[in-house]
């Protein structure tokens, strides 16, 4: 063979081999068009999620006037698993307390469907964090424990909120009980105050808390439903994408990857106008949790008919 032959060969192996390695780093997206309780179900039987015992189901359950996930998506979810639905309190208005919230599970619907239960802000858990960017630990209810197997749904309101809302959000901030969410808000400093603080702060606080919920339980599902929302906040060129579909992963980074690659990156708006929206909207959170080693945002999107 002449030398320029087995130049080509060998680089041709390499690529071979680099395409491998960039495959193996690869998390798998499932997405379905089909924004209904059966389609649900297709994304979320197809990660194979082995069922232990107890079963959480980590959902916001809204306030007055909220756009929140439509409940009868979870029914066959519920059913299937014997899931236990669960939130948290919020630090003040109309969702301060346990009472207040399981109203609003009622009102909206989720109490049809199944289970519902409030994390407690009195009896609470230290969720212990090594290596993190500003926390120490995160802080949520003793039911928390109870739990062996989760699933986290949620519904994506990227223009509705300052921060990014997606499944980060949901086992970071809404995941902590009230004390938790001061830590949170605080960069680790208060357990008692809510603080107002800069964007890089919150990002990196969400993904510690979020890490920390990776760390205490390793068995967890993460499904976004990307359904239509009217944006509420005052970003140029944000407008109701309609129904996207529901996408799910057993790696929440690759999961919020793809989420902003669908409302972000595949938006009819140019680059500058892409740029404002990840500002506005705190989206480093995903970065911070890569760094932090809780997933990647190499993914594979796969498509369940």
């Amino acid at each position: 063979m002449r030398k320029f032959e087995k130049l080509i060969f060998v680089f041709g192996l390499l690529c071979v081999f680099a395409t491998g390695l960039f495959a193996q780093n690869q998390s798998v997206v499932y997405f379905t068009r089909d924004v209904s309780s059966a389609g649900l179900m297709k994304v979320y039987r197809a990660l194979n999620q082995k069922i232990e015992g107890n079963v959480g189901i980590k959902v916001s359950f809204g306030g007055p006037d909220e756009e929140v996930l439509q409940p009868e998506l979870l029914r066959d979810l519920v059913k299937t698993t014997g899931g236990t639905m669960f939130d948290g309190n919020g630090l003040s208005g109309n969702r301060r307390t346990s009472e207040m919230n399981l109203s609003y599970a009622r009102q909206h619907g989720f109490a049809e469907i199944g289970k519902c239960v409030m994390l407690s802000d009195n009896d609470y858990i230290d969720l212990p964090l090594s290596g993190g960017n500003l926390l120490k630990y995160a802080r949520t209810g003793k039911e928390f424990a109870n739990f062996d197997t989760l699933i986290s749904v949620f519904r994506v309101r990227l223009h509705m909120l300052p921060a990014f809302d997606g499944n980060i959000k949901n086992i970071s901030l809404c995941l902590a009980n009230r004390s938790g969410k001061c830590i949170i808000h605080s960069g680790g400093t208060d357990e008692s105050h809510y603080h107002s603080t800069p964007a890089d702060v919150l990002e990196k606080s969400f993904a510690d808390a979020a890490k920390a919920a990776l760390d205490y339980k390793k068995n967890w599902a993460f499904i976004n439903v990307l359904d239509d929302i009217d944006p509420q906040d005052n970003c140029r060129g944000a407008k109701n994408l309609g129904k996207i579909g529901i996408i799910a992963s057993s790696d929440i980074v690759a999961l919020e990857q793809c989420t902003l690659d669908f409302v972000i990156e595949k938006a009819d708006v140019d680059n500058a106008t892409k740029s404002e929206w990840k500002a506005a909207h705190r989206v480093g959170m995903v970065e911070q949790l890569e760094k932090l080693g809780g997933g990647t945002r190499n993914y594979q999107l796969v498509e369940v008919k």
